[in-house]
């Protein structure tokens, strides 16, 4: 089984460990939560989750699920700075899905990504310094192509691009030097 299969599984299965001391507002009418897109931090102590369009974190051991980031709007897809001080994640707070970063410690929300497309977050860069993310609104087959922007904010640049393919999943190598 490969390390991404069995992390995610092991993310569900203390997620679904915790689900007794869930909050009532995560719980869906049937008595269930509704669960997903799990990210472990990098150190393993902590799992964060999507749950009613919110972010949840909860301790990976179990314990209590805690909301990391309300807004009226949806957010999803949480993945974890390499350093664990930081969080990426995508909300359609401004319209369309945008990618933003939260400094875990301050709880300072800042926006990456400003276009019309609905960004899809893909990856940190090994240093932290670069968030990748997939945008199809400039390919002239509306398929998506890999960005990436400074994790501090600034302009994002196109570094795969084969016009009318898609390319989405990026993975980044443990240099940085190469995507797959």
């Amino acid at each position: 089984m490969s390390g991404t299969v069995a992390s995610t599984r092991v993310a569900i299965a203390l997620i679904v460990g915790a689900l007794g001391a869930m909050p009532a507002e995560v719980v869906a009418q049937e008595g269930r939560p509704t669960l997903y897109q799990p990210a472990i931090s990098p150190d393993g102590s902590e799992i964060a989750f999507v749950s009613g369009g919110e972010i949840w974190t909860v301790p990976a051991q179990g314990g209590v699920a805690r909301i990391l980031i309300a807004h009226e709007a949806d957010e999803g897809a949480p993945l974890y700075s390499p350093d664990g001080t930081r969080l990426a994640f995508v909300s359609n707070r401004a319209g369309d899905n945008d990618i933003y970063v939260l400094e875990l410690e301050s709880g300072a929300t800042i926006r990456l990504t400003f276009g019309d497309g609905g960004e899809q977050l893909e990856a940190w860069s090994p240093d932290g310094a670069w968030v990748y993310f997939s945008d199809g609104r400039h390919d002239p087959g509306g398929h998506p192509d890999i960005w990436r922007i400074p994790s501090a904010g600034g302009t994002p640049m196109k570094v795969l691009a084969d016009e009318y393919s898609p390319e989405f999943h990026a993975a980044i190598s443990p240099d940085g030097s190469t995507i797959a």
